[in-house]
């Protein structure tokens, strides 16, 4: 079979066997180009360039539809006048801003507004009374509502009117703690609890317990017993002597 170069032109003589084991290639005796012997099969083009790469067209000789070749880029002119922004092709701001409408906004936006409000009245029942001092227009609203609390807890309010301490009668190495202590709170109290601490002449404490109304109280009261406004309790408490060292003592209240 003769089959002609793509590059140098020249007819080469090639057996079928060899393009078997080669699988249609063969190399120019002229130029020595490997190139697909059935390309060049017939009389040589006249008007093709020889091919520089025929390597690649023989990977690509399974290919069974030509490929169009893709189109090269013109050269434009130099003179063109230059582009211009047109006002009517602009884009609003808005306009390019999506905004996605939800069917429950209304229903978000009326429980925000529940709930800034129930914290608000929150916030004002806890500070009430505060409120009533500094705006005593607001009275009237007790007249409806129980403004003012019944019971407080402020262990600040406890003053202590008497103290002090004796050594136990008929008692050896025992003292005795008499007070009497007053709330002065504008609304009741429950009971507290006291801090009793022995000091010595440094201010250092020597010995400190808590005790509960049922342990300073006699006879114990009830859970619920509490300390009207201005109202008086005395206290008499018995406890071992620790010695020459206490020389002072302090009542906290709890």
């Amino acid at each position: 079979m003769k089959t002609y170069c793509p590059k140098c032109q020249t007819l080469n003589n090639v057996k079928a066997s060899d393009l078997l084991e080669s699988e249609g290639l063969t190399r120019c005796s002229a130029c020595d180009t490997l190139f697909d012997a059935l390309d060049g099969v017939g009389e040589p083009p006249s008007d093709r360039a020889p091919d520089s790469h025929p390597g690649e067209r023989a990977r690509d000789k399974g290919a069974t539809a030509p490929q169009e070749s893709s189109p090269q880029p013109q050269a434009l002119d130099g003179d063109l006048p230059a582009l211009q922004a047109s006002p009517e092709a602009a884009l609003d701001v808005l306009d390019t801003l999506y905004e996605k409408k939800s069917r429950f906004g209304a229903l978000y936006v009326t429980l925000a507004v529940i709930l800034v409000a129930a914290l608000a009245m929150q916030l004002a029942w806890q500070n009430r009374e505060l409120l009533l001092r500094q705006f005593p227009l607001l009275e009237p609203v007790c007249e409806f509502i129980e403004c003012r609390p019944s019971l407080v807890h402020a262990p600040n309010k406890f003053i202590i009117v008497y103290r002090d301490i004796q050594p136990t009668e008929n008692v050896a190495s025992s003292l005795t703690l008499n007070a009497r202590i007053r709330n002065d709170a504008d609304t009741a109290q429950p009971l507290p609890d006291i801090q009793l601490s022995l000091m010595n002449t440094n201010g250092l404490v020597l010995v400190r317990r808590r005790l509960t109304p049922r342990e300073y109280l006699y006879p114990p009261p009830p859970k619920d017993r509490v300390i009207d406004a201005g109202e008086v309790i005395t206290i008499s408490l018995d406890f071992e002597d620790p010695g020459y060292q206490a020389t002072g003592f302090a009542i906290d209240f709890l």
